[in-house]
């Protein structure tokens, strides 16, 4: 079950975390949200980035089992804290079901966001046209969806194990570690607008 932890002041209101005292428990039931703990702390006097950082930390056990920190404004050591230990932080105006949803919703798509990505990270390669043997791969289109991606880790792999006749690829530049290595065949089709597109085969 999800469960939101919110830093308040002693008035149960939202506040700055070094003015905050106490943290509400918040859990997703059948009814809705509702509180189910409360617990009491003592406010942190900002200090020598290590006595924060400590004090802060100490903290950590009483939120435990929650997935989101939600409040007032949170920066800083306290965040970087929280943050650390795989804290989702939103910073919120109202304390309610209807703001726990809309974080809740906010999480997921992002959740979904990351997986999509990371599907594509995977599954980075070139792929196989209608004609058995030619394969085709946009290096530009990946890069500006995933810049992560190097030229090596979309086609190293390709062009070592899977057989191929031609490989129709659109780059910026020919990668260098491609070209001057003297295993392949590279045929310029067009070079213009900062745009390379070339045909590649294996070389005798």
């Amino acid at each position: 079950m999800k469960k939101i932890a919110v830093f308040t002041n002693a008035d149960s209101r939202l506040c700055d975390f070094f003015e905050a005292d106490r943290f509400l428990i918040y859990e997703r039931g059948k009814m809705g949200w509702e509180k189910t703990s409360e617990t009491s702390f003592e406010k942190i006097v900002p200090s020598v980035p290590a006595t924060t950082r400590k004090i802060t930390e100490a903290l950590l056990p009483l939120v435990e089992g929650c997935e989101v920190l939600a409040g007032g404004p949170l920066v800083g050591i306290p965040f970087s804290v929280f943050d650390r230990v795989g804290f989702h932080i939103f910073e919120i105006g109202k304390i309610g079901g209807e703001t726990f949803d809309g974080i809740m919703e906010e999480i997921c798509n992002a959740d979904a966001a990351v997986a999509a990505k990371e599907a594509i990270i995977r599954e980075a390669k070139p792929v196989e046209t209608s004609t058995p043997g030619v394969y085709f791969l946009d290096l530009i289109a990946l890069q500006k969806e995933c810049p992560e991606v190097t030229s090596k880790k979309a086609m190293m792999d390709f062009l070592k194990n899977t057989p191929f006749m031609e490989l129709h690829l659109v780059c910026k530049h020919i990668p260098p570690w491609i070209e001057n290595s003297g295993a392949y065949k590279i045929q310029i089709t067009s070079d213009k607008d900062g745009v390379v597109k070339a045909v590649i085969t294996k070389g005798c």
